[in-house]
């Protein structure tokens, strides 16, 4: 029950009504506790109650069946009465991730429109947030449709959609110092967006997907595959093709030293004036950054990642 009902509000008090856009949204893990009506997880969405669109962060209720993906537009409901803006999602309206998968959801089918979509509902430019990530799907998409194909299989790149990951508890028990960790090495939930260069970008939920390579990006790495002439739900993952952990961190660096380079080339044109970078963008790019440095462990990995962060720009903290 929401908090609405919990308020006991009549309808008839109308409260705020509204089609938001999700910006971020979290997903839950396999492995862990039950799923049950209490359990939650942030999300922050875009949404318009009058006075023109704004960011509001809040819990959503987390289902194994049920999540959200940036990009997708989901109904809300704001408490007038709340001054923190408190909202809920209309799930009745949500179809579970597996129907919205076959039903070729944007949102999931094709993830760069729908992240591009959210940062251009955030006032971003292509030169705010950057190409490489483009890029380098562009270039995979290239390579799907220029090497050769075996019988009955079509070249093809495979992005992660959404994915669930698996829960596990990592560092030593008996010392009580113990933390959890999602990681995707082992079977879970998945969507991925299936792109076959000439035709246009579609979705396959998967039920137990591995990813057989450390992935420093999961859900932005291209992947090559072969699909099936006869089923395009039948997807292989070339796992043989994707570069290892360590190739993927080296590429990273240098795309990073790139931009910064080519940054600090404009800064020269313009007189040596540093070039104005929206705030919010930078707050975002921030709060990515940590996130993922959560999941690195690894000191050397974790300052080569700190590293990078702070040579194309984003501020990571200096405990980071």
């Amino acid at each position: 029950m929401g908090f609405l009902g919990r308020r006991g509000r009549p309808d008839r008090d109308h409260p705020a009504r509204t089609t938001a856009l999700v910006v971020e949204a979290a997903v839950p893990p396999e492995g862990g506790p039950s799923l049950g009506p209490g359990s939650s997880g942030p999300v922050r969405i875009l949404a318009d109650l009058g006075s023109g669109p704004r960011l509001h962060d809040g819990k959503i209720r987390m289902t194994d069946a049920h999540w959200l993906v940036p990009g997708m537009e989901v109904a809300v409901t704001f408490d007038p009465d709340d001054p923190h803006g408190r909202f809920e999602v209309d799930w009745e309206s949500v179809p579970t991730i597996e129907a919205r998968a076959a039903s070729g959801d944007p949102a999931l089918a094709d993830p760069i429109a729908a992240r591009r979509k959210v940062a251009h509902a955030l006032g971003l430019t292509q030169a705010d947030t950057g190409t490489a990530r483009t890029e380098r799907f562009q270039h995979a998409l290239g390579q799907a449709a220029s090497q050769p194909k075996p019988p009955g299989k079509v070249r093809a790149v495979a992005l992660i959609a959404t994915i669930r990951g698996r829960r596990r508890i990592v560092g030593d028990p008996e010392n009580a110092s113990t933390h959890d960790q999602v990681t995707y090495g082992r079977p879970s939930a998945a969507v991925l967006a299936v792109n076959i260069p000439g035709r246009a970008p579609y979705a396959v939920y998967v039920e137990r997907f591995k990813c057989e390579v450390d992935l420093l990006e999961p859900l932005w790495m291209p992947l090559p595959a072969l699909v099936s002439d006869s089923d395009p739900g039948d997807v292989e993952i070339l796992w043989d093709e994707v570069p290892d952990h360590a190739s993927q961190l080296t590429d990273r660096i240098a795309g990073s030293r790139a931009a910064q380079q080519a940054r600090t080339a404009e800064v020269d044109a313009f007189g040596g004036q540093a070039l104005p970078q929206p705030a919010q963008m930078q707050q975002l790019a921030a709060e990515s950054a940590k996130r993922a440095l959560q999941y690195v462990r690894d000191p050397a990995m974790r300052k080569l990642l700190i590293d990078q962060y702070r040579a194309a720009g984003i501020d990571v903290g200096e405990d980071a």
